[in-house]
């Protein structure tokens, strides 16, 4: 009897291993990765083949698979490997780690989509097959000749009849091929970019990528260039090597949205090779350009972390741009970190893996200097211009001089030389809204959300005030709901009060404001960067989203207005956070002729994070940061699990919570792990629900994981694990 081992999609602990069925011989051979569907209990329910077994006379009856779903395997060995390694390491079932590698996540579902007609010119076709007074059957097989295989689409689109093209359908020589449809970019219509020579620093560091694309290693390279120093044409001439032997290229980026330039740089150079992957493609579309790499219809796909899934197991290159940026981490649903995926497949594919970033995050740069990694460096700017020149604001010592405003002194004199000159400027302040919180004047306390222990936010657009954390919005109250008191003021600075702000002291500048309520609608972020490269705007105003990526060759000034604001924040990784920003948003000034400056303002000026960023300087910020982490066993050096429980009453979550750090301790002792908590990690209430954390920490958690994988923990109802917290 061949017996199939089958993992059902559901959470449920007991169904994490393989059920066994029965795989009747009518079906012929089942090619593992393929789904079925099964019975369980009085249902059906949908599976994948992971494997199989025999077995002689069971002493039980065994259940039969009802149906075989797909007539090729949805899932490659390795792809299977990968999400079984996934489902082990951040601690989820087997079934959640595999839906990771389909275009529904919640779901093992395929998509019926269309497929559109290809007329394939063989090597026997010839013009003359028409006789000379059939002129446009000639003239559509002359475009054949030179154009190639053409989707019929594309016919019509240019002026061939439907009958003509039905006729030179029919003809011996041509062949007929199904194919997915092409799916579009933004910038399809634009021609092919020129193969820009690279210069002597980049040529001595793309010798090493060469080689390991030449033997096939499966190699991670750091490459750790200034801001503007061409790691995009370094990607551009991989990506090149890479397809010629028809293998495909995984580009991920931290936004799509924000990182138009990379995705337009590949477009301008591969044309329909590039398949861009985010969020707001409809899920047609996306299971459109999933089956399109599938096949080889195209061999690059750009897009955020969840393209690191892409469908293929003939990987040949994989690149991480801005590799230190947080959005690489998932923080809901499946907490997997793309960077981690991405060393499991270029291992099982053979391939280099390229992390890129001018501020590379301090575990990247730790493992390059262990020999984990191979550390490439670009020290200069592609064209040696010069770093921006910094200055350093104590925000402090304003205030002691009288100047209560947002803008400093220099801040204020930059702005202004910078429009006189006709340049443009980008100003960052990392908090949306108009006031950051209101608050009574008598009794001190603030306005909170009813949903969650989070102070609302005044947006003035609105005239309400609104909660970034469960999107609650209300009116602004008259009198204090704490003390009834009438004395309701406004505090804090957020962008749209800085954007007020800049039309009443610049009058005639032409200011546009970047953040999630500006960019909350399709494709308007996209429009506003345009806009703004386009020189239609002097001021580019927004929060982090304005510090990623961008290059914008008349941009000759960059201010950030608070560089404390994620400072201070209680996370192991803020010194970090904060010297990534500042420097990134700094690189932003000066890319093109003429010299970039920046004002930075701060009431922590002799932080280390400050003092470095300002300098260009991360090899001195590496430093201080990783003795701070060697102090205490923070990562890279030590590991860290973070566990959250949620329940709608108070004493339930401390209960729960209290049960399982007890837990926990008993399994810790004798291996030199800590179990910190339970306790609150920030907001104690989110969307009514309360929340208590344990913190794991330790040099080697590997037999905690094992332990809370092996038991029912990692599936427990209210609670998620997330592991390497960032």
């Amino acid at each position: 009897m061949l017996l199939g081992e089958i993992i059902i999609n559901r959470p449920a602990k007991q169904l994490n291993k393989p059920l066994t069925y029965e795989i009747p011989e009518s079906f012929g051979h089942v090619a593992i990765g393929t789904r079925v569907s099964v019975p369980l209990g009085a249902s059906r329910d949908e599976g994948i083949l992971v494997g199989y077994s025999t077995i002689e006379n069971p002493p039980f009856k065994i259940k039969k698979i009802i149906d075989v779903l797909d007539p090729v395997p949805w899932f490659s060995p390795e792809m299977m490997d990968t999400a079984c390694k996934l489902s082990e390491y951040y601690m989820c079932t087997f079934a959640e780690a595999l839906s990771l590698f389909t275009v529904d996540k919640s779901k093992l579902k395929s998509y019926d989509r269309p497929k559109v007609e290809w007329l394939v010119p063989t090597e026997a076709f010839r013009v003359d097959y028409f006789e000379t007074r059939k002129r446009k059957q000639r003239l559509l097989a002359e475009y054949l000749l030179t154009h190639g295989p053409t989707p019929i689409p594309e016919l019509k689109s240019v002026g061939f009849a439907l009958p003509v093209i039905r006729q030179v359908k029919e003809c011996p020589h041509i062949h007929v091929d199904l194919r997915y449809e092409m799916t579009t970019t933004a910038y399809s219509a634009i021609n092919s970019d020129q193969d820009i020579p690279l210069t002597e620093a980049q040529s001595s560091v793309y010798e090493k990528i060469h080689e390991s694309l030449e033997t096939g290693q499966s190699k991670t390279f750091l490459l750790h260039g200034v801001t503007g120093s061409g790691k995009t044409q370094l990607y551009l001439k991989a990506a090149q090597e890479t397809i010629v032997k028809d293998k495909i290229v995984i580009i991920l980026v931290p936004e799509i949205a924000l990182t138009t330039q990379i995705v337009k740089r590949f477009v301008e150079r591969f044309g329909q090779e590039v398949v861009v992957f985010h969020s707001q493609l409809t899920k047609g579309a996306r299971y459109n350009n999933w089956e399109r790499l599938r096949r080889k219809d195209s061999h690059i796909i750009i897009g955020a972390r969840s393209a690191i899934f892409a469908p293929t197991e003939d990987i040949g290159l994989i690149v991480v741009d801005e590799e230190h940026d947080p959005s690489y981490k998932q923080q809901d649903m499946t907490r997997y970190d793309a960077r981690k995926v991405a060393e499991w497949r270029s291992e099982a594919n053979g391939c280099p893996l390229i992390f890129g970033s001018a501020t590379p995050s301090i575990a990247a740069y730790y493992k390059a200097q262990q020999g984990e990694y191979e550390l490439l460096s670009l020290q200069h700017r592609i064209f040696h211009q010069p770093m921006p020149k910094v200055s350093v604001i104590d925000m402090k010592e304003e205030m002691f001089y009288g100047n209560y405003s947002v803008f400093s002194s220099a801040m204020h004199t930059l702005i202004y030389e910078t429009l006189q000159k006709g340049e443009q400027a980008i100003l960052l302040l990392n908090r949306r809204g108009h006031s950051t919180f209101v608050m009574c004047r008598d009794c001190g306390k603030t306005i909170q959300c009813p949903h969650c222990d989070i102070s609302m936010v005044y947006h003035r657009a609105g005239q309400d005030l609104h909660c970034h954390y469960c999107d609650h919005h209300q009116r602004i109250p008259s009198i204090c709901p704490h003390c009834g008191s009438k004395k309701i003021g406004f505090f804090g600075t957020g962008t749209q009060k800085v954007e007020e702000e800049l039309k009443k002291r610049f009058s005639k500048a032409r200011v546009v404001r970047l953040d999630q309520d500006t960019a909350s609608k399709k494709g308007e972020s996209e429009r506003i960067l345009e806009d703004f490269a386009q020189g239609h705007y002097d001021i580019l105003l927004g929060t982090q989203m304005v510090a990623k990526g961008h290059d914008f060759s008349s941009v000759t000034a960059v201010g950030i207005i608070t560089a404390d604001s994620i400072l201070h924040i209680p996370v192991y990784t803020a010194a970090e956070r904060t010297f990534n920003l500042l420097t990134q948003a700094a690189g932003r000034a000066g890319r093109g002729q003429k010299e970039g400056r920046v004002v930075v303002q701060t009431y922590s000026p002799e932080h280390y994070a400050v003092r470095h960023s300002t300098a260009h300087d991360y090899e001195s910020f590496y430093a201080e940061e990783i003795e701070a982490r060697r102090a205490l066993l923070y990562p890279p050096i030590g590991e860290m699990i973070q566990i959250t429980l949620l329940d709608a009453k108070i004493e339930g979550v401390k209960q729960r919570a209290t049960e399982l750090a007890t837990q926990l301790r008993q399994v810790a002792k004798g291996h030199g792990i800590d179990v910190l908590g339970p306790y609150e990690n920030g907001a104690f209430k989110i969307r009514d629900m309360y929340r208590l954390c344990i913190m794991i920490r330790g040099k080697n958690l590997s037999s905690i994981k094992a332990y809370m994988y092996d038991s029912d923990i990692f599936t427990m109802p209210h609670m998620y694990i997330d592991v390497d917290p960032v």
